[in-house]
């Protein structure tokens, strides 16, 4: 009867071994490169709309009948970032022509969306110098404040 070797150094699953050490952090790093594009794209969205919405205030112009340009700022955007959005236009030096208007934009965002967990508020800002009245007292485009009727902070 032949006597068989054990071969105790032998390289069969290694390779697998090694693999289902380093899925779990490749896995990991996938997941963190996708939810910081996500982050980065609110935020390009973001200060998009603040801008584009200053440029509608600072001419006191609101070419979006029916809605206020703080409604049609948070409707405008991409259809997944306008849930929870909050626009507010602010004349912190007054409605006076040359002075600031300045936009906020601000979307809640969650970093883990399936365990909703790890939420953070992704903010956008634009300032803007006051272009034209219509009537030259101040804005009637539009009024100072969110859409919802709250003061801006």
């Amino acid at each position: 009867m032949a006597v068989r070797r054990i071969r105790l150094r032998g390289e069969e699953g290694v390779a697998m071994t090694e693999f289902a050490l380093i899925l779990p952090v490749f896995v990991l790093i996938i997941a963190g490169l996708l939810s910081f594009g996500r982050v980065l794209f609110y935020w390009i969205e973001a200060n998009h709309v603040a801008s584009e919405t200053a440029r509608w205030a600072i001419v006191d112009q609101n070419p979006f009948g029916g809605q206020t340009l703080q409604e049609h700022a948070a409707q405008s955007s991409t259809q997944e970032f306008e849930n929870d959005v909050r626009v507010c236009i602010s004349l912190p030096d007054g409605p006076v022509l040359g002075q600031r208007v300045v936009v906020k934009v601000q979307k809640p965002f969650s970093l883990v969306p399936i365990l909703d967990a790890g939420t953070i508020t992704i903010r956008g800002t634009s300032t803007m110098r006051i272009e034209n009245f219509v009537n030259g007292a101040g804005p009637t485009a539009y009024a100072p404040g969110d859409y919802k009727g709250r003061a801006c902070t």
